[in-house]
């Protein structure tokens, strides 16, 4: 493919609205807008603004619901050189509120008329200005972008915290502009401006910035699922209808639709990419029936190195599927990042030694938003060969081989029973093979005497009989060490997600809090 002009999103959306400005550019349930549609949005809301009451404002709150005035407030936010940092409507108000303490700003943006939180503030005596983005005033002139400086904010992302506060995460646009390069220019991916992408995240996680707004750097379209529906199938309506080209997904989608895949065939589908927790290798390969003509690949990246910085193409000619444990290989490092396995005693893994997953390059932020413990905590330096370089902790564990890498787990999802150190992903990998099961999650917490005990979560669509549990415990116990076998084990329809699609952990754990 030939490569996009620029690496800055909003200087594309600009340019492809002059050059086709009646394209398709975001679409949502019913409705498609078009560039012109949109940039009109955008112009209104960079009118907004424009006023004297956000002119201390660097940085600016957006209440992310999800339809095309929050889309274009995010556009217009950057477009007037500041920073979003988006506000999930469904979370608690007091984290919210934390998140707005740490950014520091007193101005959010949102479409429609007073939300839950907004009247939260109020209550509270909060001083934020919440300004609704449908009823600001048609644009008098138009006005062009503010061109970002490589080391300006781009978006503030908050993650959950071990003390109970999240942690922001700033990404630059010297991280953005590295991630787009390496997306569009050296993975091989042959984007264009007629594909069409999936959007199915909400907007406080990362993944939503490559799926909403990479389309705009090419010209191309995006589409929304709805929110109302069940489960994934709203996701799988988009793909149907829209004919979507280009999909990033979660791989909790597959667990979801693993019980359609005899009947789906989105033979349009180009590019089939999945990101956000493990991929298992059964499910991606029966999805590639699904999907006849696309390439899929697992990707991974935490939102410290900007959406994702590695791939791996998963074979769809029968060739094996590299993998550990059952979990698809997370590839190769993209262009402009570096990946190494550090050890125990602070220095670098040999290949084929597992050891924590650390990163660098011009993906990688430098920091936690105003948090000096817990960024001296993750952000280090390490020695690689004579010359020390600078690093995230990922907190992942992982393996190098033949110049593939292997994730392996979370290091604290290391826990030891008994005296022994236990991997709760190798007791997932075979819980994953047990007849009629489509995932499985493992949950270890101490009980009143500080021992650690097991409990296994098991996903079928299926109704599972006591004897069949009974079964289970035996064939675990076939693979497993008797330490490793879980004292209860439980089979649930569906497992629990969190609001970016993942296997909701700190849920499981609290099921298991009276074990």
């Amino acid at each position: 493919m030939n490569r996009p002009a620029t690496t800055d999103l909003v200087a594309g959306f600009f340019a492809h609205f002059r050059a086709q400005p009646d394209r398709s550019c975001f679409g949502f349930a019913d409705t498609v807008y078009t560039y012109a549609q949109v940039m009109a949005e955008v112009q209104r809301i960079l009118r907004l603004l424009s006023a004297e009451s956000f002119a201390a404002e660097q940085t600016i709150a957006v209440h992310a619901t999800p339809d095309l005035h929050t889309y274009a407030a995010i556009l217009a936010t950057l477009a007037s050189g500041r920073a979003y940092t988006p506000i999930h409507p469904q979370q608690p108000p007091e984290r919210s509120w934390s998140c707005l303490q740490q950014v520091g700003t007193r101005a959010m943006l949102q479409s429609g008329p007073a939300s839950d939180f907004q009247r939260w503030l109020a209550a509270a005596g909060h001083d934020v200005a919440v300004h609704d983005t449908t009823t600001a005033e048609a644009a008098e002139r138009f006005r062009e972008p503010v061109p970002p400086q490589p080391d300006d904010v781009a978006y503030l992302l908050f993650t959950s915290g071990s003390t109970g506060t999240p942690k922001g995460v700033p990404i630059y646009h010297r991280n953005l502009a590295t991630f787009f390069a390496a997306l569009l220019d050296s993975t091989g991916f042959a984007f264009g401006a007629d594909d069409r992408f999936l959007q199915m995240f909400d907007l406080t996680f990362d993944l939503s910035v490559m799926s909403a707004f990479a389309p705009l750097l090419l010209g191309a379209s995006s589409y929304i699922p709805s929110t109302k529906g069940t489960g994934y199938l709203s996701v799988l309506r988009v793909l149907e209808r829209h004919q979507i080209t280009v999909a990033l997904m979660v791989p909790s989608v597959l667990a979801f639709l693993d019980k359609y895949f005899d009947e789906i065939r989105l033979p349009q589908l180009k590019y089939s990419m999945f990101c956000g927790e493990a991929l298992p290798a059964p499910l991606a390969s029966g999805w590639s029936a699904c999907v006849p003509n696309a390439r899929l690949f697992n990707v991974y990246g935490p939102t410290e190195a900007t959406i994702f910085c590695t791939a791996y193409e998963v074979p769809t000619d029968g060739s094996p599927i590299l993998s550990h444990q059952g979990v698809v290989s997370i590839g190769r490092p993209l262009k402009g990042t570096r990946l190494l396995v550090g050890n125990d005693h602070g220095s670098l893994a040999p290949p084929g030694e597992t050891g924590e997953l650390l990163l660098a390059g011009g993906q990688v932020t430098n920091q936690y938003w105003k948090n000096p413990e817990k960024t001296a905590a993750a952000f280090t330096q390490v020695l690689d060969g004579e010359s020390l370089i600078d690093v995230y902790r990922t907190g992942d564990l992982a393996y190098e081989q033949d110049g593939q890498f292997y994730y392996c787990g979370r290091l604290d999802s290391q826990v030891k029973i008994a005296g022994y150190r236990v991997e709760l992903g190798e007791i997932e990998f075979h819980a994953r093979k047990l007849p009629a099961v489509v995932n499985a999650a493992a949950v270890a917490r101490k009980d009143a005497s500080g021992n650690y005990v097991l409990r296994l979560f098991l996903e079928s669509h299926q109704p599972v009989s006591d004897a069949a549990i009974a079964e289970y415990r035996a064939l675990l116990g076939r693979a497993l060490p008797s330490y490793m076998v879980p004292q209860k084990i439980d089979v649930v329809p569906n497992l629990p997600l969190n609001q970016n699609g993942k296997i909701d952990r700190k849920r499981l754990g609290e099921l298991v809090a009276e074990v």
